[in-house]
């Protein structure tokens, strides 16, 4: 008798865990809000005031401190992003690929338009490398929804890219390794989209015309993650500081 309760009570847990892990697949497919146990979330929401109030108002030099102590986070944390990057990344064979503020730049522009060739492509398995799984579940879901063609182009910079917010923080796990680094990065670029339905017909955008983007642009490394090096997390807004995913 006993034994054949322990028996049915096993059979139960494993059925439990299996529907368990059913549900959670079929969140991360369909669902494009869904947050997966991994996601951090942005450590520092940060953001430098496009516009200053006068100088003669108490905000202006409370805005004034906050952007100095923001500058000062991005140096002493852009330190610590190099520092693990040389003791426990993959890339202490191969200084060149260390992480560098002005190097870094031209590898994050890079990953955008790699990001966005592949999803314009619907290439799921090249942007589940590129992007971070939430990010990745509403790229899946909003590609199950288009029917048509989309093409997108990207034909330059309209400035330089520049630092928002440098941040680093311990992961689950509280050890040295396991560093989450995020960097925001302000990407004023010149793109030209189009979207076809499946007769062919141009329903919206035009590939023809160029306009410039501006975009924040999210970008994060899981330092324990050995072999998968920066990734896109999101987008940021500069109005409501918070993902746009």
């Amino acid at each position: 008798m006993l034994l054949s309760f322990v028996r049915n009570y096993a059979s139960n847990v494993r059925t439990s865990e299996r529907e368990l892990r059913e549900l959670q697949e079929t969140l991360e497919r369909f669902d494009p809000k869904y947050i997966p146990e991994s996601d951090f979330g942005i450590i520092d929401p940060y953001f430098k005031p496009l516009q200053m109030p006068s100088v003669f108002s108490k905000k202006y030099y409370r805005i004034l401190y906050e952007n100095s102590k923001n500058s000062f986070k991005n140096f002493i944390f852009g330190a610590n992003i190099a520092y693990f990057e040389r003791k426990s990344s993959e890339y202490k064979d191969n200084p060149s690929e260390y992480w560098s503020p002005s190097l870094f730049k031209s590898k994050a522009v890079n990953l955008y338009i790699e990001m966005n060739e592949n999803f314009a492509s619907k290439n799921l398995k090249a942007l589940e490398k590129l992007v971070e799984a939430r990010m990745y579940n509403k790229m899946k879901f909003d590609l199950k929804q288009r029917e048509g063609k989309f093409i997108w182009k990207y034909h330059g910079l309209v400035e330089k890219p520049k630092y928002i917010n440098v941040r680093c923080a311990l992961g689950h796990a509280r050890s040295a390794g396991n560093y989450i680094a995020q960097i925001t990065l302000k990407l004023h670029t010149k793109q030209s989209v189009g979207l076809y339905n499946k007769a062919g017909k141009l329903i919206s955008g035009d590939p023809k015309k160029v306009k410039n983007v501006l975009e924040y642009v999210v970008f994060q490394r899981k330092m324990w993650e050995k072999n998968k090096g920066w990734t896109i997390y999101g987008y940021m807004s500069d109005v409501h500081n918070h993902l746009l995913t």
